[in-house]
């Protein structure tokens, strides 16, 4: 089989020759599973040249118009060869991936802001705003270099409406939980954690479910509350690198939230992901910060994985914060003028959904589809001969909500 392909505005076309069976039917669903992940959510195959297709082939179309349909994107089937068209109808597929069928995703709403900013296109969607957002600081980073103790630890709750990030465990209290806290992050209903059981530890998490809810002890915490005010999807232009960094799309948030400060969350496509996460407890005793000594307590990234993920990010961040908040934040990246707290989960890839999408049972969603294979604090490594950059983005959705003030808990 030859594939070739051609782009027209957003739509991908693929042009078929050959037989769509079990020997090429791979190599199809492989080609258009990488045109999804450089971008292309609308999808024709040219079947023009196709004389032959197989039950194998038929279900490799149905998989991958399926995956598109998840993601608010589209795959149709044009210019059939007289074999194709008659086995699309007899199978009864012809009125729904043949050019022309009208059972396609139907148009969201249309973005009120659409521009590009450096390296990304931007669409801005207003959302319905119930409850007031607002951000309530826990406990003192600062203990991190001089140690933890029993009187440091507090049970907090993460039902939906609420988030939150820092350093904690799942369990029940200080004492249980000693030698297992680590980076968590909280948001919609669900809470993950990743405890400090050496390199090899995965992430955990609970999702609210009926009286079940996600119960955090935590050490130091920014928490909060509240309704995301709008939500912006980003899309690196692929004439450019095809990714943006980390710190431009938070500049970007802050530009179009035009406020000091921001509560976020984003589930996001990446390229590469770049941090850092606990091997050791704080609770065991104070974090060296000291190289070798703290390659103990530390784990951090070390290379630029070319394999994409799905990430999903919960951050807070500003550019002027009061004095009080400047313990929790870190500055985005040397010498930049914002400061930020980002955790990071990371899942094997799916693509996003296009155009608005709810952030209700967002994140239930992707764990459902997903466990969770990491979960990080993201930083830049802006070495001069060493550092791996930060981490980098290739497309996603993002929820943000401006931060008048913040409490302490």
């Amino acid at each position: 089989m030859q594939i070739t392909q051609h782009r027209s505005d957003e739509l991908l076309e693929l042009r078929l020759a050959g037989r769509i069976d079990a020997t090429w039917g791979e190599h199809l669903s492989a080609t258009i599973e990488e045109a999804v992940r450089a971008g292309s959510h609308r999808v024709a195959l040219n079947c023009s040249g196709v004389d032959y297709i197989s039950s194998l082939g038929i279900g490799v179309i149905v998989t991958q118009y399926k995956l598109l349909q998840s993601v608010n994107g589209s795959l149709i089937v044009t210019n059939p060869s007289k074999f194709v068209r008659e086995i699309l109808k007899t199978v009864g597929l012809a009125g729904i991936l043949l050019e022309g069928a009208t059972n396609g995703v139907p148009a969201g709403p249309a973005p009120t802001l659409r521009e590009i900013r450096g390296g990304a296109t931007y669409e801005v969607f207003p959302q319905p705003v119930a409850q007031p957002m607002s951000c309530t600081l826990i406990g003192e980073p600062g203990k991190l270099a001089t140690g933890f103790s029993e009187a440091d630890c507090r049970t907090v709750e993460f039902p939906f409406g609420t988030f939150g990030l820092g350093l904690g465990a799942f369990g029940t209290g200080f004492q249980d939980c000693s030698g297992r806290f680590g980076e968590f992050l909280a948001l919609g209903g669900c809470a993950l954690a990743l405890p400090t059981s050496g390199s090899d530890a995965v992430p955990d998490y609970v999702i609210q479910t009926g009286k079940l809810v996600p119960q955090i002890e935590t050490l130091y915490a920014i928490t909060g509350g509240g309704d995301f005010s709008t939500m912006v999807r980003f899309d690196a232009i692929a004439e450019g690198p095809g990714k943006i960094g980390l710190s431009e799309l938070v500049t970007s948030l802050l530009d179009l939230a035009s406020t000091p400060a921001i509560a976020f969350a984003a589930l996001a496509e990446t390229t590469c992901v770049i941090g850092t996460s606990l091997l050791k407890s704080p609770a065991l005793g104070p974090l060296p910060n000291k190289v070798p000594a703290m390659r103990e307590w530390l784990s951090f990234t070390t290379e630029r994985a070319s394999k994409k993920s799905l990430a999903l990010l919960m951050g807070i961040a500003g550019r002027h914060v009061p004095e009080g908040v400047e313990p929790f934040l870190r500055p985005l990246c040397p010498q930049a003028p914002i400061r930020a707290h980002i955790h990071a989960a990371v899942f094997n890839y799916q693509p996003v959904q296009r155009g608005e999408l709810p952030f209700s049972g967002m994140v239930s969603k992707v764990i459902a589809s997903s466990n969770p294979n990491a979960l990080l604090h993201l930083m830049a490594d802006a070495r001069p001969y060493e550092g791996v950059g930060e981490t980098d983005l290739a497309r996603g959705a993002c929820w943000m909500g401006s931060i008048k003030n913040f409490k302490q808990g």
